[in-house]
C-alpha cells in the first residue's frame, strides 16, 4: 500500500525565501562575473582582429623601438612605434588563464559567502545546544542570547520560553 504523505516544504516561509534568495543572488553574482570575463575575452579577441575559431590565434603587439637619428651632426634618440607579431598561440593558452581565473575568484565568493551565511546558522545551533547542556546539568537562570541578524531565533524564543516554564513548574512543586 503506497503512502500519500503531504509534505509542506516551505516550513518557515521567511527563512527559506531568505536563504534561497542569498544562495541565487551568490549564483547569479558568480554569472555575471564569469560572462564579463568571457565577453572581455571576445572583445580583446576581435579588437585584435581575430576569428576567434582559427585553429591558431595571432595577436598583434605594439612596440616602441628606439632609434638613433643623427641630423646636421646633432645624435638624437628618436621612439618609433611599431608592430610585433607573435604566430601560433592556440586558442585554449589565451582562454585556460583566463577561465582558471574565474574559477578562483568565484570559489572564493562562495567561500565566503559560505562561511558567513552558514555561520549565522551554525553558531546559534551551537549556542542553543551548549545552553540546553547547562540547563540540564542543574544550571539556574540561562537565557539564550543570539546576534540580530543571527538564524534560529525563533527556535532559541521558544527554548527561552521553555526553560521558564521548567523553572517556574520547579518552583512550584518545591
Amino acid at each position: 500500500m503506497a503512502r500519500n504523505k503531504r509534505r509542506q516544504l516551505v516550513v518557515d516561509r521567511r527563512f527559506q525565501l531568505r536563504f534561497v534568495g542569498s544562495f541565487l543572488l551568490s549564483v547569479l553574482v558568480s554569472l555575471v562575473i564569469f560572462t564579463l570575463v568571457v565577453g572581455l575575452y571576445y572583445w580583446v579577441s576581435n579588437m585584435a582582429g581575430e576569428n576567434l575559431f582559427k585553429e591558431f590565434i595571432t595577436i598583434d603587439r605594439q612596440v616602441i623601438e628606439e632609434r638613433i637619428i643623427i641630423e646636421e651632426g646633432v645624435e638624437r634618440v628618436v621612439k618609433v612605434p611599431g608592430t610585433k607579431t607573435i604566430l601560433g598561440i592556440k586558442r585554449w593558452e589565451l582562454v585556460l588563464p583566463a577561465i582558471l581565473l574565474n574559477n578562483l575568484i568565484i570559489m572564493i565568493i562562495m567561500i565566503i559567502f559560505g562561511i558567513r551565511y552558514s555561520h549565522r546558522i551554525a553558531g546559534p545551533a551551537f549556542r542553543i545546544n551548549s545552553d540546553i547542556d547547562k540547563v540540564l546539568q542543574g544550571s539556574k537562570g540561562i537565557q539564550i542570547k543570539l546576534r540580530e541578524k543571527d538564524r534560529l531565533r525563533e527556535v532559541a524564543f521558544r527554548v527561552n520560553k521553555l526553560i521558564r516554564r521548567l523553572e517556574e513548574a520547579e518552583k512550584e512543586v518545591s
